[in-house]
């Protein structure tokens, strides 16, 4: 289960939910559409799908989108976003339902340090306490995803259930995938604000590689970890971080993330260090990850050389040919698996990989799947007694899907070959060639002038009626080939690839396999 969806699910309100709905449906199909066909689409009457309208339009207003607008046409109506960014809108109502959700705020007043009692929840949130006592089950349930329970005793004291890691890591994932950067939990800091904490805080070579929201993710674990540290007790995340003898070597100066003499005890720095790995994909150059790499794995730390084992040996039985920087950046990947595991809850939220999503059901990705978990088990079992604390908290099926992952992108391709058939001018067929080549990549895709009986793909001027009926034909009728007609040759081009390689991935009678 994705965090979004688990939040839709426990935290709020279900009208609240439809809306969202509504608006995406709205957002991605921008044309005049009849109210009865999307009531229908919605699975309500036509005047309850005007009352959830209405209050959309007044929700953009609450918000300041000023800019958007439904427009109805009689029995029509159509989404005019104006300017405004799809995803902004989005975050936008997405936390302003939250915020308006009494399971939200249930659940923002547990995590905070100062909520040690059912009386000091009750007098953040303004609601009652046997009000707050019928709704923790289901706020419950959605912190079990990440492995935390509150519960109270009978004189009202909190009890809590789950690490801190796990709660700190909760409080971000949560935050982060509500307001994603529309909005902070604390306050609205400006960026001049933002980029000198981040500067203060965090080495120049994390901060240069980050972009495209990371840095305003990683200022939002920077507060949280400042300012709601601990929410269990230091005595006791000091006794977590104790269990785990190699994860000292996050604050070693070469692979600290943080400055040195910071107002951050050294707990503090250890979690935002774990955290900073965990939510966050890339936060050093190729050229430090090696330099990581030959570090740990010269001083033998047991994540990295059994992560280095486990991609040779796959790679090895499933005829793989994986450069050496590649290796070492999957051996990596999979040590940081190994982190997920060692902190976080086996039934954590989180997205499936694209690879996995796209070919689940087809039947050769299911044996290829199955013996890839085969192929683990076995290799786990092996290095059980070399490797028991690295295995004995592991998520199986993470490290399958990750496996997944690393055969798809290693595998033998087949390349879609394009016919380009223009008779009418030798010259217009060499720059349509030349245009295709510049947008679609030589490692997947061959393109060429004859033989088109061998193509998968056929752009043509002329009808091409001989040719098998697996091919795809794209025609080009017109002398004169307008930004519009290329547009639509591109557009048609790219659906039938991904077609294609639905069709055509794991359908080989042989998968590249040799039993071990």
């Amino acid at each position: 289960m994705q965090t979004q969806e688990a939040v839709k699910k426990y935290l709020l309100k279900k009208k609240s939910v439809t809306k969202l709905d509504i608006f995406l449906f709205l957002s991605e199909h921008q044309f005049f559409i009849t109210t009865h066909y999307l009531a229908d689409y919605f699975s309500m009457s036509d005047s309850n799908f005007l009352l959830y309208i209405q209050e959309l339009e007044q929700d953009f207003t609450a918000l300041g989108l000023k800019e958007i607008s439904l427009i109805k046409q009689k029995k029509f109506i159509q989404l005019d976003l104006g300017k405004i960014d799809i995803a902004k809108c989005y975050y936008e109502l997405f936390g302003k339902y939250c915020l308006e959700s009494t399971n939200f705020q249930i659940l923002t007043a547990l995590l905070k340090p100062s909520s040690t009692s059912m009386v000091s929840i009750s007098q953040i949130t303004n609601y009652s306490p046997s009000y707050l006592y019928s709704k923790m089950k289901s706020v419950n349930r959605f912190l079990a995803l990440y492995g935390i329970a509150f519960k109270f005793s009978s004189k009202g004291r909190q009890i809590i259930s789950g690490t801190e890691v796990q709660i700190q890591y909760c409080f971000l994932d949560v935050y982060w995938n509500i307001f994603s950067t529309t909005s902070f939990p604390y306050t609205k800091d400006t960026d001049q604000s933002m980029n000198y904490e981040l500067t203060a805080y965090f080495k120049k070579s994390l901060l240069a590689a980050l972009s495209g929201g990371m840095k305003e993710k990683l200022f939002l674990l920077l507060k949280i970890c400042r300012e709601n540290f601990p929410v269990t007790s230091l005595k006791t995340v000091q006794k977590e971080l104790k269990e785990h003898k190699y994860i000292e070597y996050l604050i070693r100066p070469e692979f600290d993330l943080l400055h040195r003499h910071l107002p951050l005890c050294p707990e503090q720095r250890m979690l935002i260090n774990i955290l900073a790995r965990l939510a966050i994909s890339k936060l050093e150059s190729d050229e430090l990850s090696f330099h990581h790499y030959q570090t740990l794995l010269e001083e033998n730390v047991p994540y990295i050389v059994y992560s280095k084992k486990l991609v040779e040996a796959f790679s090895e039985t499933f005829h793989l040919s994986i450069p050496n920087n590649y290796q070492k950046i999957y051996a990596l990947n999979f040590a940081r698996n190994k982190l997920f595991s060692t902190f976080l809850n086996h039934d954590q939220p989180n997205t499936p990989l694209p690879t996995f999503t796209l070919y689940e059901g087809k039947e050769n990705f299911a044996t290829l799947q199955r013996k890839i978990e085969t192929f683990y088990l076995q290799f786990r079992q092996e290095n059980w007694e070399d490797f028991p604390k690295v295995l004995a908290r592991e998520n199986v099926q993470w490290i399958v899907e990750d496996l997944l992952h690393l055969y798809d992108r290693f595998k033998p391709q087949h390349s879609i070959i394009i016919g380009i058939n223009y008779t009418k001018d030798f010259y217009v067929s060499k720059d349509l060639l030349v245009k295709i080549e510049q947008i679609f990549s030589s490692e997947s895709v061959t393109i060429q002038k004859n033989y088109m009986d061998e193509c998968d793909i056929v752009v043509s001027d002329c009808p091409l009626e001989h040719l098998p009926s697996h091919i795809k034909k794209i025609y080009l009728l017109d002398n004169y080939v307008t930004p519009q007609d290329w547009k639509n040759v591109i557009t048609k081009i790219a659906g039938y690839i991904f077609e294609l390689k639905q069709e055509n991935d794991y359908t080989s009678s042989s998968l590249f396999f040799n039993e071990r």
